[in-house]
């Protein structure tokens, strides 16, 4: 069964029925994650393992070429064709780097995916900062946020005290990034402490949000710290 076919049990009634293709950088927590919010009317298919920013718009772009679902206009300008109810999300990091060039794929790949259908819900610097969002505010003045590692450093604090009784997280050498990186633990720690903080982690994503959208307009990899996986997250359970 093909990710935009409705599965058997779902019912048909286009109101109550919703599609997302989700195409995800990682194989492991973000397709995890985005399968938790499945229900009835809302189907969820995460492709995992699906490259970064550029590479995954080519990536989703040639998946939906091989299935006969783009259409070409006139201009030779390519987009996907599929039915109302359906959403294509691209979820994907920025990954910062010294070198300019990257940065520069980073913008075009969500202008280009926009050009074509579709939607990015991309993060700057890593998906962490939407788990971390969970849990508490970042100050967008204080550049170590600017960084991933920043993340993982604090992530690997918390669950060290909300687990004070669990062995992994007492070990001496126990970080978030070597340890929780599997679907395993992801699901059994870190979601486990996410769960009921959603709303806030949305708020606190806008407020970023709302900082970046400065006059003129920065540049897209000048939002940082910033996520954008809220507008899919407001998507999947609106």
């Amino acid at each position: 069964m093909e990710p935009w076919e409705i599965r058997e049990d779902e019912t048909r009634d286009e109101d109550s029925r919703k599609v997302f293709i989700i195409f995800c950088e990682d194989g492991a927590i973000e397709p995890a994650y985005f399968e938790t919010f499945k229900r009835k009317g809302v189907q969820v298919s995460p492709i995992g393992n699906a490259k970064q920013h550029h590479a995954q718009i080519d990536f989703a772009t040639e998946f939906f070429r091989k299935n006969g679902l783009i259409e070409v206009d006139n201009e030779g300008n390519e987009f996907l064709k599929i039915d109302d109810g359906a959403q294509v999300w691209s979820i994907f990091d920025r990954d910062k780097s010294p070198d300019d060039g990257k940065d520069t794929a980073f913008n075009d790949s969500i202008r280009s995916a926009k050009a074509k259908g579709i939607k990015t819900g991309w993060s700057n610097d890593a998906f962490e900062l939407w788990i971390l969002l969970h849990f508490e505010d970042v100050d967008i003045e204080n550049s170590e946020y600017y960084h991933r590692s920043k993340y993982y450093e604090r992530l690997t604090e918390i669950l060290k005290n909300r687990f004070p009784d669990e062995t992994i997280f007492q070990n001496p050498k126990f970080d978030y990034y070597e340890t929780m990186k599997t679907k395993k633990n992801f699901i059994r720690f870190t979601f486990q402490l996410m769960k009921g903080n959603l709303n806030k982690a949305i708020e606190r994503a806008e407020s970023l949000d709302t900082i970046h959208c400065t006059e003129p307009p920065k540049a897209l990899h000048q939002h940082c710290p910033c996520t954008k996986v809220h507008l899919l997250i407001k998507e999947l359970i609106g």
